[in-house]
């Protein structure tokens, strides 16, 4: 293998698909952007830590952990990751960050409550680096967990919630993309994760030959409802999984062609946001880089004849 490739991240390719210009700011000038939903990053980077050190401990063990023991340890693992990771002054009030805690408390507890314990004993990768090749198509991304299954394998990515996921409703809209026939770049990110861990999973120690390979988005906090009490709030919290290997599978040709015009425009400097008018259209209000970019000032302040 030549080291010398470029590998480009399925996070980086989303970037690029939804605004050339938008991946010029972050990652060729890397440009900092506002920091605006701090809470909401460290708040993942708590559950992702604790669930990867449960699912460790889990591997580690000398014997066969009980469901309660896993329980237990996914509690104080939480507690250890959420005073790691979070900073009080980042939140408007000590309501706010204990509210939060208890979202994040109770998200991991629900998880252990059913399909964690199932993916702690058979998981057999934790926030491990994937790599896949295909033609002169150089990807990697870092994978949050990988269970095997009857089947064979089960890649994971862990989600606050399932917005913006490609789905059975919006899966149609890769070949619309891919055509040209509507810009649909907000469900790309989901689906350049599927291509990489799927591949990526297959030139892993843990893949034979014939083995099913199943990506899943898991959103841990997917509903969340406050219940006001005597006591004060307390929070209910309901995780959905969405398998989407079919999708990856149905459209796999189409997703690499996408995959290949993003990965050619990265390596070649190709930034020139086209089409202009669907980017904007899809980008407006959500991009950190709108105050100063030349393209949108531009066309907010063109002069009529």
């Amino acid at each position: 293998m030549n080291e010398t490739v470029t590998r480009v991240s399925p996070s980086r390719l989303a970037t690029y698909a939804a605004c050339p210009r938008q991946y010029e700011y972050d990652s060729e000038w890397s440009v900092e952007a506002p920091e605006e939903s701090r809470r909401y990053l460290d708040r993942g980077l708590a559950y992702h830590g604790a669930i990867e050190d449960t699912c460790t401990w889990v591997a580690d063990h000398s014997g066969s952990p009980t469901d309660e023991e896993i329980r237990a340890y996914a509690a104080e693992a939480i507690d250890r990751q959420w005073t790691s990771h979070t900073d009080r002054s980042e939140y408007a009030s000590d309501a706010q960050y204990a509210y939060d805690r208890e979202v994040a408390t109770t998200g991991v507890a629900a998880y252990f409550a059913e399909d964690g314990l199932e993916h702690a004993r058979n998981s057999v990768t934790q926030e491990g680096w994937l790599t896949c090749n295909r033609g002169d198509v150089h990807l990697h991304g870092r994978v949050d967990n990988i269970v095997r299954t009857d089947d064979g394998l089960q890649v994971i990515d862990y989600k606050g919630s399932l917005s913006g996921i490609v789905s059975g409703r919006t899966h149609d809209r890769i070949e619309e993309h891919h055509d040209g026939e509507a810009y649909h770049a907000d469900i790309l990110r989901s689906v350049f994760q599927a291509a990489t861990y799927i591949e990526g999973a297959k030139r892993t120690d843990h893949y034979e030959p014939g083995m099913d390979v199943e990506f899943t988005f898991y959103g841990l906090l997917h509903s969340v409802d406050r219940n006001p009490g005597r006591d004060g709030i307390t929070v209910t919290v309901e995780a959905n999984a969405r398998n989407v290997g079919w999708i990856y599978d149905a459209h796999e040709d189409a997703i690499w062609s996408i995959i290949e015009d993003c990965y050619d425009g990265i390596l070649d400097r190709e930034f020139a946001p086209e089409p202009w008018d669907e980017i904007q259209e899809q980008t407006y209000g959500d991009c950190s880089y709108q105050g100063m970019c030349g393209d949108y000032l531009g066309a907010e302040v063109g002069l009529d004849d």
